[in-house]
C-alpha cells in the first residue's frame, strides 16, 4: 500500500474480512525494542500496519497477524526450542506474524545480511515444514488469507 492517499489498513482487512478485531496500535518504542530484540528491521508497510493495529484476530478467531507480544515470543520460541532442531529446517531466516489458525504460519524472509528486503510473505506448514511462497505483499496476503483475490 503506497502512504500516499491510501486507505487504512483496518479499512482494507475490513473489506474482506468482516469478522476481523483489531488490537491497540503498537508504539514506536515497542517496535524498535522488537527488532532490537530479534535483531531484524521490520519491513516499513508491516511496520506502518502494527502502528495502526497491534494484531489481528478474525476467520474465526485465528490470529491472523500477532499482537508485537506474540511476535516476539513466537519468534524466540521457533529459533531456540531444542527439540524443534531435530524435527524442522532452522527458522532463523523467517520472522513469523501470524498463522492459520491450524497451526501453520506466515512469515517474511530474511536475507543472508540480516535483513528483510522484499514483502514477500512464506507459509511455513507445521505437518511437512515445507516453506512456500505464499504472498508478494501484505495486501495480497490479505488477499489471499480471506480468499478474496482481485
Amino acid at each position: 500500500m503506497s502512504p500516499f492517499n491510501a486507505p487504512s489498513w483496518k479499512t482494507l482487512v475490513t473489506s474482506v474480512a468482516p469478522d476481523a478485531e483489531f488490537g491497540e496500535p503498537a508504539t514506536e518504542t515497542r517496535l524498535s525494542a522488537l527488532e532490537q530484540t530479534l535483531g531484524v528491521h521490520l519491513p516499513e508497510e508491516f511496520r506502518q500496519l502494527l502502528l495502526e493495529f497491534d494484531g489481528l484476530i478474525a476467520d474465526f478467531g485465528a490470529d491472523v497477524v500477532w499482537s508485537v507480544a506474540q511476535i516476539e515470543k513466537q519468534n524466540r520460541l521457533f529459533r531456540t526450542e531444542k527439540s524443534f532442531r531435530t524435527l524442522y529446517m532452522p527458522f532463523d531466516n523467517l520472522l513469523f506474524f501470524g498463522d492459520d489458525g491450524g497451526g501453520d504460519q506466515f512469515a517474511f524472509p530474511i536475507h543472508a545480511d540480516g535483513e528483510i528486503h522484499k514483502l514477500d510473505i512464506f507459509r511455513w506448514e507445521h505437518e511437512t515444514d515445507a516453506r512456500s511462497w505464499y504472498a508478494g505483499s501484505l495486501e495480497q496476503f490479505f488477499d489471499h488469507r480471506f480468499a478474496r483475490e482481485k
